[in-house]
């Protein structure tokens, strides 16, 4: 008898160890795991001036920006953008949000303009994100 409670006793032991191993593998394992990136992107139908649309021009338009803690985005750079400008496109990018990243992650937005169809993608990118609009018959 004294064998089957020593024996017994080992079997609780083990059993009470892999619970244990598989609480603190699951710990780690969430703590590891990454925020998930949320966005409420909204697509930006920016005017074009008739004499750009008349034109047989293909044209694009790229900003940088960051984000804040509360997902804002702020800190918009114009890096190219002969045609819209600025106003137009920060009143746009002002209504977007993208949370889970870090404060002051760094992005890129990239307009596509193409002849005789308008805006035909909306591309933002940055560090581990990216997220592309393609659309037809928009904007022209």
């Amino acid at each position: 008898m004294l064998k089957n409670l020593e024996f017994l006793k080992s079997i609780i032991i083990i059993i009470l160890l892999v619970v244990l191993l598989i609480v603190q593998f699951l710990t780690y394992s969430q703590g590891k795991q990454k925020e998930e990136i949320l966005t409420t992107i909204t697509y930006c139908n920016l005017e074009v001036p008739s004499f750009w649309k008349q034109a047989n021009a293909n044209f694009y338009l790229m900003y940088a920006f960051k984000v804040n803690e509360r997902g804002e985005i702020v800190d918009i750079k114009k890096i190219h953008d002969e045609i819209i400008g600025e106003e137009a496109v920060k009143s746009c990018l002002s209504k977007w949000r993208i949370t889970g990243v870090p404060e002051k992650s760094p992005f890129v937005v990239y307009f596509k303009w193409q002849h005789g169809k308008g805006w035909v993608e909306q591309t933002i990118f940055g560090k581990g994100f990216k997220q592309t609009m393609s659309v037809e018959n928009v904007g022209y």
